[in-house]
């Protein structure tokens, strides 16, 4: 192909930023042409081994740094190859180019004629609708490969095989059976946890996963585990707040044969079901100070005692635990044993909520949509622009269980081929609510205490009650007042 990007003809102000010269000031400069890959500039005074940063102000989004480098060019004017720019910067980038693309009746990648409005050039194959609010995705997608090709002409041996050990060890793709939807993630915080997660795998320490309920922990330690050499041995989950106090002890360490009213025979406990593989214990900050105690001592010599039992049993097994309260402030208020904290902190993998993930709101959104679509009936659906705008400034406070509900009830609600916030359930929530309204507010604030609490239980009435200490007829009538749509019983 001809050319990877659309270029534009520009007379714009920009500023040239070195940073190995310390003390020096970025220097003006005019930007005569622009594409997401590079651009000309005048009065430039680098040399092909400095690395730099064009400074560009773009209407809408501020002043914005473009990592560069030289690439050719004589006298006033230089040709410069843009590299290494952080997504949101190359979106702002994009938003300029795409206001000021030429009107014509050629593709702007090959030169093709075209004849007819089409969404790709039938010549080079490129996507040519430039409005679409997925475009830069399409886009890149579609042209990642000759990227790639084009860099790594320039590299020799060495550099070649630090590609291949970057490419095999941070981002090879999940296993199959790792993919999970609500892993789907490109912000640098969930690129982080991916290669943090790579990272621990290999080794038996113990991990401990931070992140507010809906987040995604128990999926993390599930990639634990799959990537780790004990994958072929049982993952053993159990979330300590859905047990009652009194039964949790034999729960997790078994309990012998009479050991208490209707212990009628010798039981394992997950402990031991859990032996060769991993055992993740969920919400590990409602443990009492008992079995605090009694974990502590399976951390430091891996012995468990069963309830009732004389002595103990070595097990061998990968601890990982997960909670969504603050631990420090926990042994701070003398709630959480501080020896235990130093145990579970060897490594901490913290996850972000979903408002601080960025555009992968959007992502998640569309791989749901994609998901949860009846397939074979000919009929597609898709967010309109109001929905992507909502999905974006609502702040989501079940996290991703909460985001898979809302999609799969625009789904039924939706009449048409757009989705609007309305059938998501987002119209308004974030852009135009009174903060002033306390009845709004404070409706609002029970419904997602409600919401969180139907997804953390899996939408078991019973168990959701409970959780909010209120019988099954008030929750009943909470869901119904607040019409908050339940998903259907297989």
């Amino acid at each position: 192909m001809s050319r990877i990007d659309a270029r534009i003809q520009t007379d714009l102000p920009g500023r040239i930023l070195f940073p190995q010269r310390p003390g020096k000031e970025a220097k003006p400069t005019r930007v005569r042409n622009l594409s997401l890959s590079g651009a000309l500039l005048e009065n430039f005074n680098g040399t092909p081994e400095e690395g730099f940063s064009l400074l560009l102000q773009i209407p809408g989004t501020g002043e914005v740094s473009l990592p560069g480098e030289a690439v050719r060019g004589a006298g006033p004017s230089k040709a410069i190859r843009l590299v290494g720019s952080e997504p949101k910067n190359l979106e702002a980038l994009w938003s300029l180019i795409r206001e000021n693309l030429p009107i014509r009746g050629t593709c702007l990648y090959c030169g093709k004629a075209l004849n007819s409005q089409k969404n790709h050039c039938p010549k080079c194959g490129l996507y040519l609708e430039f409005q679409d609010e997925s475009y830069l995705e399409k886009h890149f997608s579609q042209t990642s490969g000759e990227r790639l090709r084009l860099r790594l002409a320039q590299l020799d041996f060495a550099q070649l095989c630090k590609v291949a050990h970057f490419i095999d060890g941070e981002l090879r793709p999940m296993d199959q059976a790792q993919i999970n939807e609500e892993y789907v993630g490109t912000c640098p915080g969930m690129l982080e946890v991916f290669s943090m997660l790579r990272k621990v795998a290999p080794t038996d320490m113990n991990v401990l996963i931070l992140g507010e309920s809906g987040t995604g922990k128990e999926l993390t330690a599930q990639a634990i585990h799959e990537r780790s050499p004990r994958c072929d041995r049982p993952f053993v989950a159990i979330n300590c707040a859905a047990i009652p106090e009194g039964l949790l002890e034999a729960e997790l360490f078994g309990h012998e044969k009479g050991a208490f009213t209707g212990a009628h025979t010798t039981r394992k406990g997950k402990f031991e079901i859990a032996e060769g593989g991993t055992l993740f214990l969920d919400e590990i900050g409602d443990l009492s100070p008992g079995l605090q105690a009694k974990l502590l001592r399976f951390l430091e010599d891996r012995v468990i005692e069963r309830v009732g039992g004389k002595g103990g049993k070595k097990v061998d097994v990968r601890f990982v635990a997960a909670t969504n309260c603050e631990l420090q402030r926990a042994v701070e208020a003398g709630q959480f044993r501080m020896d235990l904290f130093f145990r579970l902190n060897a490594f901490t993998i913290k996850i972000p909520p979903l408002r601080e993930r960025g555009e992968d709101k959007l992502i998640l959104a569309k791989y749901f949509l994609d998901r949860f679509s009846p397939k074979g009936n000919g009929i597609g659906k898709e967010f309109s622009p109001a929905a992507m705008a909502a999905i974006r400034s609502y702040p989501w406070p079940g996290n991703v269980r909460e985001l898979i509900n809302k999609v799969r009830r625009a789904l039924v609600m939706a009449t048409g081929g757009k989705i609007e916030p309305s059938d998501l359930e987002l119209s308004g929530r974030g852009l135009t609510e009174d903060p002033t309204s306390l009845k709004a507010q404070v409706a609002q604030t029970r419904r997602d205490l409600v919401l969180e609490a139907l997804t953390i239980n899996n939408f078991v009435i019973a168990r959701a009650a409970r959780s909010l200490n209120i019988s099954r007829p008030s929750l009943y009538a909470l869901i119904r007042k607040y019409d908050i749509p339940m998903p259907l019983k297989k």
